[in-house]
Formats: C-alpha cells, structure tokens, sequence
C-alpha cells in the first residue's frame, strides 16, 4: 500500500481521536470482535469493513496495534459497530391478511403477496381488515395491524457480522414490534412518528399514531422515546404518550392482562360478542384473533366500550384470541391469551313446532323445523325437566326430513327440544337453542244426560293429577257471557234453573304442578219447554164456559 505523507498522517490521527472520544462518549456501540487473517494490517482492514478507511489509526488506538502495515494472524481486534460499513438488506413480507398494499419506490401500490422480499423505500398500507409482518435480516419483526401505514426507510446491516440498522416511519395505526436484542445479532431499530422517535436495541413493544398523537406499549425491554422537547425511557410493562411539540410525558404503568375465565373453549354463534370481567382502569378493550400463537397475520381486530369480545364473521376452526385493556389514555396494556374454538357450521335451523311453551295433548308429538339444504341430515334431541339442573335426554334420533316424533309416547310433564344439522362431509354443527314444550292431558268431555227439565246433572273423566276443573256454561258457544263460571275439585257438577233452549258447556283441568290445560272440547245440550199443569188444563177449559154464561 502507498505511504502516507506526514501531514497526511497528522490530520487522521486527530481524526482518529475524535471518533474515539465520540465513541467513548456515545456509549452507544458494542465492540465487535474481529480475528485477524494472514495479510490484514489496519488500512486494509477498515478500508473493507469500516465506513472511512480513515478509521485505520483509530482503529490502531483502540487495540493498541503497534504496526501500521501488519497484524498479527488470530489477534482479536475490538471494533465498535457503528464504525462498522453497512449495506442494505431485504426485508421478507411473512404474512398478509385481508385488504393490504404495497408500494415499492415510484411504482403504483398494488395488492401485497406473502413471502416477497422488499427493499427501501417502501410503504405498506393496511385496511379496516388488513394486517401485515415484516421480518428483518436478524430475525426481527414488524407486525403492521389495520388501518396503518408504515414505510420502510432503511434495511441495512453492517458488512461484518449481523448488526442492523432500521429506520420505519409509522404514518398512522399500529405496529407490534419484536426487536432481537443486540446481544443476539440486533442493531439500532427506530420508529418515526410525525410526534417523536422510539428507538431500541432488542425489545417487545407497540407504537401507534393518531394524527400528532404517539403511545408507546412497552411489554419487554426498554425503549427510549425522544423529540426536540425532550425524551423518556419506558422500561417493561410501561407506556408513554408523546405529542408534536411537547415532550414525551412521563412513563406509567400499563394495564394488567384481563380475565377470560368465564369464556367457554368453544364459540357456536358469530358474530362472538361475549362478556368478560371488567377490568379496573380499562375505558376499552381490544380483541384480537389470530390462526397463531406469532400473531403475523390478525384476522379480526376489534375495539369494545364495554367488556367483551367481539370478533368478526370467522370461518370455523381453532384460533388464538388475545384481548387487553385501554386506559383512558389510550394506552393498551397486557394482553391475555388463550386458544379459541369457532364452531359454527353448518348451522342449526329454525323451529317451528311447538312453539316456545306450547302446550300439547298428543304423547308423540310432531317436531317441525325448517330444512334449509337437502343435503343435510338433522339430530333431533328431547330433553325433559323445565331446567339444566334436571334435564336428561329421553329421545335422541338422526332423521332426513324436516320434522319427527318421539320413539315412544311421552309422560306428562315438560320437555325441552333442540336440532342440529349434519353436513355429509364436515359432520355435525352446533345445536340450536332449545325450545320448551309441555305435554298435557286434553281437556275432559263432559257427559251430558238428556235434559228433562231445568236441570241438569254434568260428569266427567276424572284425569290423574289434577288439582282443580273449571267448568263454564253458556249460551253462546263462544263463552262471552258465561251463564256459570265455576271452580270445583270433583268431577261432576250440578245446574238448576235453567231456562228453556240451548247451552254450551266445556271443562279444562288444573294440574298438581299448577299448570292449566286446553279447554275440552265444547258440548251442547238442550233445556225442554216446561210441561203445562193439569190445573192451567182445566182453567184454560173453563174461562170460555163462564165467558159465554
């Protein structure tokens, strides 16, 4: 290599104690550990792995290299990696869901593809639906949630080891963010914000933006939030809220992770809207599902007033749902996680008959529905007792058609029933609600003696437990102005004076468990014209006799 002149020599080697005072300084760069191959000396060394070849004396200080045109072969030199050259890097798109676009450079956005590998500049644009994961050179990753916008400014890594360095630009939304600590391989990693700069060297955290409005989540690691008012450092389980012009308010903690303990393992109905436990400070909640435990890809992304989870229309098939708290900041806080089942198709049909609380005579009676595809089959369940406690199944049967009956006749009592539908391939889909019924004795005839006069004995059946008959006797067969209206505990009853004609008569039973059935079916009989006296006979005979003395 050529000789430097003296002067040449002088200026570097002031260079030289400048970049080691910054460094020194700084604080910021951890050493990487070079060994020296046969033929290094210091020039070629920083003029193929350092940012200035100047480097070289500096390079020499801080190891103490006598030598400026050799190195011993297997000397450990230190370098700090921000001296480090770099060069860029590709970033690989991992996952993609719903609405979400790419733009690389000056070419149009257009819809982004799972698994291309993108260079800066770049910007990813997700929808109310979208979501999207970046994953770096050194493992690190970027979960881009709905409605956001993120560019990729710089990928780079240094040209010795792995060491990173990325610049994104979060315009607006949310990104997630898992940064390999630099420990492991990581670099400098930082998110802009129209209000501040997060910056990190390995961490788990979340930024989001909302107009001049920045909130950092830290859930692992610390991150250093700073612009031209000021900086903070939110350390794990911390969040801070940044404005434009203002300086970063000081780190609080987040909220704790919510309880789903009285979620069920399996969801039947969509849209899901299920209650949770309040959470003390939570203003709102965000509900989140993914196909996995990584999150790369949300399929549902959801915001409650109030505590529940909501979740979009899913197909069926199991998932993971994450769900946290936001404080009246808006800041999120811990997630809580668990595996969810959806299990939704194909879906129970409508019942008809009975009706809800229906009442019924026939021991086996008819269950209708409708049938909604030809092809499926129907598990047809009746349930007996009136609650969960006490309810067994007494009937269980797998028909084609759109209605059935019970095997075998039903005791008297109360029954619940419900369907499912059965798909030839996926098998059977949830079952519907149940719907109650009760099966109850008919209404009693009554046996009516011909009337000989104005009164007239009335007898029944008497029906095993009943308590009470009401019995009703009028004119008209409509009952609207019932001659009798009367309660009795026998199954007989007595009229008197009757007046001449036609009446209507029916009996319905009180059962033991307080229930009142259906009215008997409506009898008619016929009170006789009194018969004339022997006496007005004869007075009939004598008023013309005396009329013509």
């Amino acid at each position: 290599m050529p000789i430097r002149s003296m002067p040449f020599r002088r200026f570097h080697t002031r260079l030289a104690g400048l970049l080691l005072l910054g460094s020194s300084q700084a604080g910021l760069a951890a050493d990487f550990l070079y060994t020296v191959q046969p033929g290094d000396h210091p020039w070629n060394v920083a003029e193929r792995y350092l940012k200035n070849p100047a480097m070289a004396l500096a390079l020499r200080h801080l190891n103490h290299v006598p030598d400026e045109r050799r190195i011993q072969p297997g000397t450990q030199l230190r370098i700090p990696t921000e001296w480090l050259k770099l060069e860029s890097t590709q970033v690989t798109l991992l996952a993609v869901a719903g609405d979400t676009t790419l733009r690389q450079g000056n070419r149009a956005a257009r819809a982004a593809v799972a698994g291309e590998l993108l260079q800066a500049p770049s910007v990813i644009c997700t929808g109310p639906d979208g979501s999207a994961t970046l994953q770096f050179a050194d493992g690190s990753r970027v979960m881009v949630r709905r409605d956001s916008e993120l560019q990729l400014q710089t990928s780079q890594k240094s040209v010795l080891g792995s060491t990173n360095a990325v610049t994104l630009s979060l315009v607006r939304g949310q990104v997630e963010n898992q940064v390999i600590p630099m420990g492991k391989n990581g670099g400098r990693f930082e998110i802009r914000t129209p209000a501040a700069t997060a910056a990190v060297r390995g961490t788990w955290y979340r930024v989001s933006v909302d107009g001049q409005t920045m909130r950092t989540e830290v859930v692992d690691g610390a991150v250093q939030v700073a612009n031209p008012a000021g900086q903070v450092t939110a350390q794990a389980v911390q969040g801070t809220l940044a404005q434009s012009g203002r300086g970063p308010l000081a780190p609080i903690a987040l909220l704790p992770a919510p309880s789903l303990d009285g979620l069920p393992e399996t969801l039947e109905r969509l849209p899901i809207a299920w209650p949770i436990t309040a959470l003390a400070g939570a203003s709102r909640y965000r509900t989140q599902l993914a196909a996995t435990p990584e999150f790369n890809a949300t399929l549902s992304d959801e915001v409650t007033d109030t505590a529940r989870i909501r979740v979009r229309d899913i197909t069926d098939g199991r998932y993971v749902l994450r769900v946290r708290g936001i404080d009246a900041q808006g800041l999120e806080g811990l997630s809580a996680e668990r595996t969810l089942v959806v299990h939704t198709q194909p879906e129970p049909p409508l019942l008809m008959d009975p009706a809800p609380e229906a009442a019924t005579t026939a021991p086996r009676p008819t269950l209708r529905w409708i049938q909604a595809d030809a092809s499926l089959q129907y598990r047809v369940q009746i349930l007996s007792g009136g609650t969960a406690a006490d309810q067994s199944v007494v009937d269980d049967q797998v028909v084609s058609s759109a209605s059935a009956e019970p095997l075998q006749d039903l005791p008297l009592g109360i029954y619940q029933w419900r369907v499912a539908a059965i798909h030839p391939t996926t098998g059977q889909g949830p079952w519907g609600d149940a719907q109650p019924f009760r099966l109850v004795l008919p209404g009693p005839g009554v046996d009516i003696p011909e009337p000989q006069d104005a009164s007239v004995a009335l007898r029944w059946t008497a029906q095993p437990q009943t308590l009470r008959y009401h019995l009703q006797v009028a004119r008209d067969d409509r009952f609207t102005s019932p001659l009798v209206d009367a309660q009795t505990d026998s199954p007989e009853f007595s009229l008197q004076d009757l007046q001449p004609g036609p009446h209507h008569v029916r009996v319905q039973a009180t059962g033991t468990d307080g229930y009142t059935g259906p009215w008997g079916s409506t009898q008619t009989f016929v009170v006789p014209e009194p018969r004339p006296s022997h006496w007005r006979a004869l007075i009939l005979l004598v008023i013309p006799v005396l009329a013509i003395l």
